[in-house]
């Protein structure tokens, strides 16, 4: 059942399945939340279920799921998310806060679960974003994003398996006009900064 729908997830090419899909395959996947922030800023948590997974045996071998699970496009290199932020990691039981709501594991009320979720936060060079999920991977990653801004939108989904590329998915990018008061705040500190370092110096060599 596993390899058919495999093979019927890269036919697609990665698009939004129906999420039947997702709900049949139980626990066996990473939840991937993405969550969109003001100032183009991403929280990105992924979540392995070590109590319910039989593919994750233990806490040790969910750590190891989520050392390396996705990595972020840019340009033409793959990015570990840990050359992004350092990851916060947390200990929980909370399958509502990390999957969406229709497509929770089908045993998450009746059966206990133990769940680690690493975090990463940081702001985007880019006003839109790529993942791809590394080739050789176990662990299925679903996909969603949650926009802050509109907590009531529905989450948009897809579920990537070993080699795929997700779509791109577009951040809260500021406008130009407020990227370039940043590039003008930040040139007249540097200019300030320079000004007061030379002042200093040419006040010591008199002074000398």
């Amino acid at each position: 059942m596993r390899f058919a729908r495999s093979i019927f997830i890269l036919a697609a090419g990665g698009a939004i399945l129906d999420p039947l899909c997702v709900f049949g395959h139980g626990a066996e996947f990473l939840s991937a939340k993405l969550t969109l922030l003001p100032e183009a800023e991403v929280l990105l948590e992924i979540t392995a279920d070590y109590g319910g997974n039989p593919l994750i045996a233990d806490e040790a071998v969910a750590k190891e799921a989520l050392m390396d699970p996705v990595r972020l496009m840019r340009g033409e290199s793959l990015v570990p998310l840990a050359e992004l932020s350092a990851a916060n990691i947390t200990q929980h039981d909370n399958w509502a806060e990390f999957a969406p709501a229709l497509y929770l594991p089908s045993d998450a009320e009746t059966q206990a679960h133990t769940l680690i979720t690493a975090a990463w936060r940081w702001r985007s060079s880019e006003p839109e974003i790529v993942f791809e999920m590394p080739k050789g991977k176990l662990h299925d990653v679903l996909l969603w994003t949650r926009d802050q801004t509109n907590p009531d939108a529905p989450p948009k989904w897809m579920l990537l398996l070993a080699g795929d590329r997700s779509k791109a998915i577009s951040i809260h990018w500021p406008p130009w006009w407020q990227r370039w008061q940043m590039v003008m705040a930040s040139s007249v500190v540097v200019l300030a900064l320079g000004y007061f370092v030379s002042r200093n110096f040419t006040l010591r060599q008199r002074t000398l």
